[in-house]
C-alpha cells in the first residue's frame, strides 16, 4: 500500500511540476538571453570626421561567417554586409556632427541569430 501511495505521489509531482505547468519563472525571452552572445563588433574610430572611411570588424564566430547590418544615421539608414574576420570599410559622408550613429550587426551561426551593436559620433 505504501508503494502505491509513493508511486501516486511521484506521478502527481511529475504531472504538476512547475516545468510541465510552464511556471518556471523564466520566460522565452530570458531563456534566449541566457545564450551567450559571442559576437564582437569594433570600429576603427568612434569619433570620425565627416567624409571619412570607418573600418568595421566583426569577430567571435568562425571566420568568413556572413553577417548583415544596418547603420542608423539621423535621417537615413544604410544596409551593409560582410564576413566575420574581414575588415569592412564604409564611408560616412556628411553624417550629422554630434549625432550618435548606431551600427547594428546580425550574425547567424549554428541555428542562432546574434545581434550586436557599435556606435560612433561624427565630429
Amino acid at each position: 500500500m505504501k508503494n502505491k501511495i509513493a508511486l501516486f505521489l511521484m506521478a502527481v509531482l511529475v504531472v504538476f511540476s512547475p516545468v510541465s505547468a510552464g511556471i518556471t519563472g523564466v520566460s522565452a525571452i530570458q531563456a534566449e538571453a541566457a545564450v551567450k552572445n559571442p559576437v564582437k563588433v569594433s570600429l576603427s574610430t568612434t569619433t570620425p570626421k565627416q567624409r571619412t572611411w570607418v573600418t568595421l570588424n566583426v569577430s567571435g564566430v568562425p571566420k568568413n561567417t556572413a553577417y548583415t547590418g544596418t547603420i542608423y544615421y539621423k535621417s537615413t539608414k544604410t544596409k551593409i554586409s560582410g564576413k566575420v574576420g574581414v575588415a569592412n570599410k564604409f564611408y560616412i559622408s556628411s553624417a550629422t556632427k554630434g549625432y550618435r550613429v548606431k551600427v547594428e550587426i546580425i550574425v547567424k551561426h549554428n541555428k542562432q541569430t546574434y545581434k550586436q551593436y557599435a556606435y560612433f559620433t561624427p565630429r
